[in-house]
């Protein structure tokens, strides 16, 4: 089992360098323009939104760092690669949504109960509507560069950037209707009600990033991995099962039981282990590693077994 079955390929770390670039590029000009909205208006809404740009900034930081180290080869002190930091990187950006829709209710509560005029207001919707269809392109590439490189960072900085955009068209939305009624009460609600739904993208990016780290099932793929094993199956391949899977940023483990005729060579199952996981691997177009754990036959298998001509068979197959 060669050590680079589960190293990224440089197609995809070049495709997670280039979008990771673009996202904190992108993010630093939305910045700018959302604090220059805010400083024509004063509004707590636009300030919501220009607090979770700073976020934004932060987090896609955080995300090139971790796919710089993710991409480093497995050494003795991590055998398994570095692939984990991946999840650890979209935690930590849903910790900082999280305490970004705080920072935002703790601004916009008082201004609800002291509303003040809000000018420039025109300025500044122009300046959130171009920043919020940037952000939701931006999002959709990074979402779409994440799922083709495999990469749950780049995945995670994507659906934060359109949660973003999402908050920019609620606050353009509260900021229209206040430029069209006067009714200036409505700026801190958008901000606490922007706030709200980024706390629920922040809940489920944690979410995730736990469910990463704590190596939970992903029924999804094993279903995929189980008609993947159908597909190419041999007669010899006899009754597998106890099948499992875990995830190491864009690497994936496989494992699961193979019984296979009692009387095989050792080789022979050295070369069948070979043979499904350059196959797997190949099919699932994902690096990764799969270990087999060969079990021998009894005549309990044989109604289900295919091998011709079998010198020990005991019941007709069925």
């Amino acid at each position: 089992m060669s050590a680079n079955t589960i190293q990224i390929n440089d197609r995809d770390l070049r495709l997670r360098r280039k979008a990771a670039t673009i996202s904190i590029a992108v993010g630093v000009i939305l910045l700018i323009i959302k604090f220059a909205a805010y400083w024509l208006t004063g509004s707590a809404a636009v300030l919501s939104d220009a607090l979770e740009s700073i976020i934004n900034v932060v987090a896609s930081g955080f995300a090139f760092l971790s796919i710089l180290i993710s991409a480093r080869p497995p050494d003795e002190t991590h055998p398994y690669g570095h692939g984990k930091i991946e999840f650890f990187s979209a935690g930590f950006e849903g910790a900082l949504i999280v305490i970004a829709a705080i920072a935002i209710i703790w601004a916009a509560v008082p201004a609800f109960f002291h509303p003040k005029e809000l000018p420039g207001l025109d300025i500044a919707l122009v300046l959130l509507v171009i920043g919020g269809v940037v952000n939701w392109l931006l999002g959709s590439y990074l979402i779409r560069s994440g799922r083709k490189a495999n990469s749950a960072t780049l995945v995670a900085d994507g659906k934060h950037v359109q949660t973003d955009a999402f908050t920019s068209a609620g606050v353009i939305i509260g900021l229209a209707l206040v430029w069209g009624t006067g009714w200036t009460w409505l700026d801190p609600l958008v901000a606490v009600l922007v706030a709200l739904n980024i706390l629920r993208s922040g809940y489920h990016l944690l979410d995730e990033a736990v469910g990463g780290l704590m190596d939970k099932a992903e029924p999804a793929f094993l279903t995929q991995v189980a008609e993947t094993l159908q597909r190419l199956r041999h007669p010899e391949w006899i009754a597998p099962h106890h099948l499992r899977s875990w995830r190491s940023g864009a690497v994936r483990f496989i494992d699961f039981h193979l019984v296979v005729p009692c009387y095989w060579k050792i080789y022979q199952a050295h070369a069948i282990q070979k043979e499904i996981e350059a196959a797997l691997l190949e099919a699932l177009d994902t690096p990764g590693q799969v270990v087999i754990h060969f079990d021998p036959c009894s005549p309990d298998y044989c109604p289900i077994c295919a091998v011709k001509d079998c010198p020990i068979r005991s019941a007709p197959f069925s």
